[in-house]
């Protein structure tokens, strides 16, 4: 038995009352509760029924209490919107596979970085101008310079997310990308600002650490930014489709 628009509609709005936000995340349980509840109700299952028994099947209580007239006790019912604990271990359990997901991709993204021409010809052209332009500034510029550059490369992701803030919201996926690929930024306050605190007063990180740690770095960026905007462009084109 298949269900009818009105009643996929109320699934759409059940999961929106019981606070699952994101569209990507919905769709999906939409197409899974559909599915239950079509199989329940082809062996004499009501959807009301179905409902409920599906609710309880992803692990949310399907009872609410409230204080009688009388103010003397509670009175428990049943209700579709009493409990979403399930739902919200779902969210995080599908938020920790997307982050372990987004960290293989990046390793791929690594080393096709390392193995194509286009970007190595990209990688020695940077690299390159670093060295060039340690003839033009003093060793507490270049510092400057590169912590400022590197600071800017980890947060592009957030800059490009506040221009797609809606759909960055409202999808696990790439709410979930944004933060794996904006989590770099340790890397820049644990070898760039860190060590300065061994450092003796006016005493400088050496030209060749500096050089290390942006050399090592500047892929691990600019993959991070090439994945998160094939992210969003992928989603937001899944999203117009639905829409």
């Amino acid at each position: 038995m298949k269900l009818s628009k009105e009643q996929i509609e109320f699934i759409d709005d059940y999961l929106i009352k019981n606070k699952v936000k994101y569209w990507d995340v919905r769709m999906e349980l939409i197409d899974h509760i559909s599915n239950e509840v079509e199989a329940l109700m082809k062996v004499g299952s009501s959807f009301t029924n179905a409902m409920q028994a599906v609710h309880i099947k992803f692990g949310n209580d399907l009872t609410i209490k409230r204080l009688n007239k009388e103010n003397t006790g509670w009175d428990t019912f049943p209700s579709l919107y009493a409990d979403s604990s399930g739902y919200n271990k779902l969210i995080e359990e599908k938020k920790q596979g997307l982050a372990k997901g987004f960290a293989k991709l990046q390793r791929k993204a690594l080393k096709l970085f390392f193995t194509r021409v286009k970007s190595l010809m990209l990688y020695a052209c940077v690299l390159i101008t670093f060295l060039y332009t340690k003839e033009f500034f003093t060793l507490k510029t270049m510092h400057k310079t590169m912590l400022l550059l590197l600071m800017i490369m980890s947060l592009t992701p957030c800059l490009i997310a506040l221009f797609n803030i809606k759909n960055t919201l409202k999808s696990l996926t790439i709410n979930t990308a944004l933060l794996s690929s904006i989590s770099g930024i340790s890397f820049v306050n644990l070898f760039l600002l860190a060590p300065k605190i061994f450092l003796d007063e006016g005493e400088q990180l050496s030209f060749t650490y500096i050089f290390i740690v942006f050399a090592l770095l500047f892929p691990f960026f600019y993959t991070a930014i090439q994945l998160f905007v094939n992210q969003l462009k992928k989603y937001n084109s899944i999203h117009k489709k639905l829409a």
